[in-house]
């Protein structure tokens, strides 16, 4: 297909305020600013048809891809990369070639030996997102793909109110909650949630993003360049008029697509997103350093500075693992350029790369796997949570050895941070932007004869506000509940999606904590987690994975 015939298809359309408002909802809003021209964004990942390439159409397949159709294509363009000029490769389907690390799984801990848990805290939900795919297409994910506060922090929850808005606000908040635990027998289930605050759209800083875009062959698949074009669509639609975009494209070798442009020239954005072609290798390395150049060059101590790198993950060009280019990723968030990484697609996919990688670019992981999620992600979620509000953020909880026999955090299990760097703000730990809401659940067993409403802990919070560069704590007491106390719909939603996360991974099938699927979906029902009930019913009919 040429680009002229594709570029017809996707229709631009000037449209009034009250039609955008009704047509974007809180998306148009919530913007200071819309732009001149609109789009339809989901025309790019409906109309998108595989074989756009210099070497276009190997697939062998001509019109848009369905979902699951590409999911079971979705490596097919990285095996091309090595198959050679006229070599037809085998296709790898979802199950293939995707790299996941377990990272374990805590066990309780005996308070008389270490009273106090550690970590960073963490707002990814790639897993989660990579979980939704897998139980979609009929398969429990792999065990080594689930982190459970990933599934935790994925959910939107009935809570508590964020801190409130503006700059003397405190940037963190923390609510504890204690309630006998709905899985484990003779356990109490704590809660620790820490928000964030808001910062109204209209007050938010300026922004630079850059964008560092996969367009290797392994991208040439509806549900993932497309899907890549419509986010980019829904988030140049959402951004501010003096907000700014840079994109990067990379395949063998990295190109600057768009020097930083204003969102105002909204058609030469829209023109660099039309021209995205699959095709080559995977020079993840080469993107993400022009991409940093790109973002230095247009970064101001005013405005929040951003990369966001659109990818499957696979690299198979220059130094790719994720040591190699550590340092000036680290460097770079450290001086304010902060990376977010997005994944798409199932099949010869790096999930541990992208987390990796977020992870130490003072980011979040995402995975994108419908327009749904895309519409929820680049239209409504980056815009707000791009805006850093707490550095290197970290919980530490403390439990009385007198009145507690053992504790066992939930997830986390990679988040970990020394009980004595607790208060040195110097070690990496977690950041959290405008609105993020991270949770963590403890399984407590209580010593003999501790009365309901004891105090069996604190739990304390400390970051560096980004506002201030001033070192913040906010802390909150951990009781011990009676039987008749009442959990919040909060901290049962929660521990749904835990508990759904710990069977999948394997992990809820022994001593005094039992799970059965059943009566999980009937606890999300209660709560009203629809996607976790139905995420429930798939996994009961799902085949385990392979």
């Amino acid at each position: 297909m040429t680009h002229s015939s594709r570029g017809a298809r996707r229709t631009r359309t000037v449209v009034l305020a009250v039609a955008g408002a009704l047509a974007l909802g809180s998306l148009a809003l919530t913007s200071r600013a819309s732009a001149p021209g609109s789009i339809d964004p989901r025309s790019y990942y409906e109309d998108y048809e595989v074989g756009q390439g210099e070497d276009g159409g190997w697939f062998g397949l001509s019109g848009g891809v369905a979902d699951g159709a590409a999911s079971g294509a979705a490596a097919a363009g990285s095996a091309r990369e090595s198959a050679g000029p006229g070599r037809m490769p085998p296709v790898p389907g979802p199950t293939q070639d995707n790299t996941f690390v377990d990272a374990g799984t805590s066990g309780a801990v005996d308070p008389a030996d270490d009273p106090l848990s550690t970590f960073a805290l963490d707002v990814d939900t790639g897993s989660y997102g990579v979980a939704r795919t897998w139980l979609r297409d009929g398969r429990r994910p792999p065990p080594a793909s689930v982190r459970v506060e990933e599934w935790v922090n994925a959910q939107t929850y009935d809570g508590p109110a964020a801190p409130a808005s503006g700059p003397d606000a405190e940037d963190l908040s923390v609510t504890t909650e204690t309630a006998d635990s709905p899985t484990c027998a003779d356990t109490q289930l704590v809660r620790v949630a820490v928000d964030a605050r808001e910062i109204d759209p209209a007050e938010r800083p300026r922004v630079n993003v850059t964008l560092v875009v996969d367009r290797s062959g392994s991208m040439d698949i509806r549900s993932r360049l497309g899907l890549v074009q419509s986010s980019l669509a829904l988030l140049a639609q959402r951004l501010d008029a003096d907000d700014t975009v840079s994109v990067v494209g990379f395949e063998d070798r990295a190109t600057a697509l768009l020097e930083p442009t204003p969102v105002s020239d909204t058609d030469r954005i829209l023109d660099t997103i039309d021209e995205l072609r699959p095709g080559g290798s995977t020079n993840l390395a080469a993107g993400l350093r022009l991409g940093y150049r790109l973002a230095r060059q247009n970064a101001t101590d005013d405005a929040v500075n951003a990369v966001v790198l659109a990818s499957d993950g696979v690299a198979n060009v220059g130094t790719t693992g994720p040591g190699s280019i550590v340092d000036r990723i680290e460097a770079e968030g450290r001086d304010g350029i902060h990376l977010v990484t997005v994944s798409y697609g199932m099949g010869n996919y790096n999930d541990h790369l992208m987390e990796q990688l977020a992870d130490r670019g003072d980011g979040f992981y995402s995975y994108v796997d419908t327009y749904g999620e895309a519409e929820r992600l680049f239209g409504s979620d980056l815009v707000t949570t791009l805006t850093p509000v707490a550095s290197e953020a970290r919980a530490q909880v403390a439990f009385d050895p007198d009145l507690v026999s053992s504790y066992r955090l939930v997830g986390y299990d990679n988040r970990a941070v020394a009980d004595e760097d607790f208060d040195d703000l110097g070690v990496d730990a977690g950041e959290l932007g405008a609105g993020h809401h991270a949770t963590a659940l403890y399984e407590v067993v209580l010593a003999e004869g501790v009365e309901p409403g004891t105090l069996i802990g604190t739990a304390d919070v400390r970051w560096r506000s980004t506002a201030s560069g001033e070192a913040g704590r906010a802390d909150g007491e951990v009781r011990a509940a009676g039987a008749d106390v009442e959990p919040s719909r909060y901290l049962l939603h929660a521990s749904v999606a835990a508990d759904l996360a710990e069977t999948l991974k394997g992990v809820r099938s022994r001593g005094r904590c039992e799970v059965d699927l059943a009566t999980l979906g009937e606890r999300a029902a209660d709560v009203g987690a629809q996607e976790l009930r139905r995420l429930v019913r798939q996994a009961q009919d799902a085949r385990a994975a392979r």
